[in-house]
């Protein structure tokens, strides 16, 4: 696959930490390009935060959650617009979902609430596709999932189903025209319009959460194995199958954006977590392209927690644990050939890692001390790659109609930096894809 030249950057690293005496950063979400980070804190004085992406790492609103005293605080965000849902729950009570913008700051724009029966969820349960014009969310009776689309806009739900057992995390596309939903052992893609399934895929072992790809044509589980497919020809297909004799897959799973691309990350529970191995899988092949690994010491658990690709697959990142002898960082920034491009050697135990589709944004909650061991607090960070700007296609720092005429010129004559997409061949959605990354700055 190729790939434009990188065009220059006037930072990257670590671009700030927010430390928390009390909380543990429990879910993280990064929306409107990247510029938005929205923080769910849970265990003690439990809120939700707004930060500015690139700012100064201090909240711009809270809304507390306390009065609700939540055992789960789970946030996602819209891609391209300012929308943040974030589902709380009390096990036993009511599981609530409200929406937030950045111009509504600590006022919900909406509050919806499953019925009384519906008293759990997952710590995936919810989702937001790219225009914030659709939410889907689960909650669980103790025998069946409640899945619900909702308006973006509102609390209406649009259409609902019930799903058998329980459901630890949905996923929509981009366009949100169609979701995944991880029911036990089981990925099922559901069409949002009306909940009729359209393809289903089995792993060994339920506990994981399972991914679509941004463009709806891939979707991804694992367990004990791995499983993944396309909808190749209008028609869907498993196209690659493996496992490990030890290895649990479930929570470090991730999906490029375009669907061609899968990154995986297991831990070896047969060796107290400590082995951690890395694969990147290209799907229109089947291949694995990329591995590394390595084993961490001491009497810690590594365990893996996430796995995220942007959307052409040429930058991924992972988060686990981390061992007790500080082997490598918790948090792991990958090109696509492994090699290591950036990392963050957290203080504590990662919970949740996101990315910005582009790649150029990661953001991390932990604990601020290893999860195996007893302490208070916990710590965001926020991380900027030094990745590609395509917008400014000139490379002179500056997002403006010369870097049109620019894209154009070099999309005119075929010279392999118009090809935006990365697929090879430099076409009419070369034009698109670069007139995305224009309209989105940098």
């Amino acid at each position: 696959m190729s790939t434009a030249p990188a065009q220059p950057t006037t930072r990257a690293g670590l671009l700030w930490t927010y430390s928390d005496a009390a909380s543990i950063t429990q879910s993280v979400a990064l929306g409107a390009n990247g510029s938005e980070s929205w923080v769910g804190h849970w265990l003690n004085d439990k809120r939700m935060s707004k930060f500015t992406t690139a700012g100064a790492g201090t909240p711009d609103f809270v809304y507390s959650l306390s009065g609700d005293n939540p055992d789960s605080i789970v946030v996602s965000a819209a891609e391209s617009t300012s929308l943040c849902a974030v589902l709380s729950w009390k096990t036993g009570s009511t599981v609530t979902l409200r929406g937030f913008s950045n111009g509504g700051g600590a006022t919900p724009l909406w509050t919806y609430s499953f019925p009384a029966a519906y008293t759990n969820s997952g710590a995936h349960g919810v989702s937001v596709n790219d225009d914030g014009t659709r939410v889907a969310a689960c909650a669980y009776d103790g025998a069946n999932t409640l899945l619900n689309i909702l308006d973006g806009t509102s609390n209406t739900v649009l259409v609902s189903a019930s799903i058998a057992g329980y459901c630890s995390g949905v996923e929509l596309s981009g366009d949100g025209s169609r979701v995944v939903v991880t029911a036990g052992d089981t990925a099922r893609l559901y069409d949002t319009a009306t909940l009729t399934e359209i393809y289903s895929l089995q792993t060994s072992g339920a506990g994981g959460f399972h991914r679509i790809s941004r463009d709806g044509t891939a979707i991804a589980c694992g367990g004990f194995n791995i499983r993944a497919a396309r909808e190749i020809g209008g028609v869907w297909q498993q196209v690659y199958a493996a496992g490990g004799s030890n290895d649990w897959f479930g929570y470090g799973i991730g999906l490029s954006g375009d669907g061609e691309t899968l990154f995986v990350v297991s831990h070896d529970y047969a060796q107290n977590y400590l082995p951690n191995d890395h694969q990147i899988i290209d799907l229109t092949t089947g291949s694995v392209i990329a591995t590394w690994s390595y084993t961490g010491t001491g009497s810690f658990q590594n365990t893996v927690v996430g796995a995220q690709v942007n959307d052409d697959g040429t930058v991924f990142a992972c988060a686990s644990w981390g061992d007790e002898g500080n082997t490598q960082p918790e948090v792991r920034i990958f090109d696509r050939s492994l090699n290591m491009i950036g990392s963050i050697d957290s203080e504590g135990s990662p919970f949740d890692v996101q990315m910005s589709h582009d790649g150029h944004y990661v953001l991390v909650g932990s604990k601020a001390v290893h999860a195996n061991t007893f302490g208070n607090g916990g710590r965001t960070y926020a991380y900027e790659n030094e990745t590609a700007c395509y917008g400014d296609f000139n490379g002179d720092g500056v997002v403006d109609t010369r870097d049109v005429t620019a894209f154009l010129n070099a999309w005119t004559s075929q010279n392999a930096s118009a090809d935006c997409d990365g697929n090879g061949v430099i076409d009419t959605r070369d034009v698109t894809c670069f007139l995305n990354a224009w309209t989105a700055g940098c």
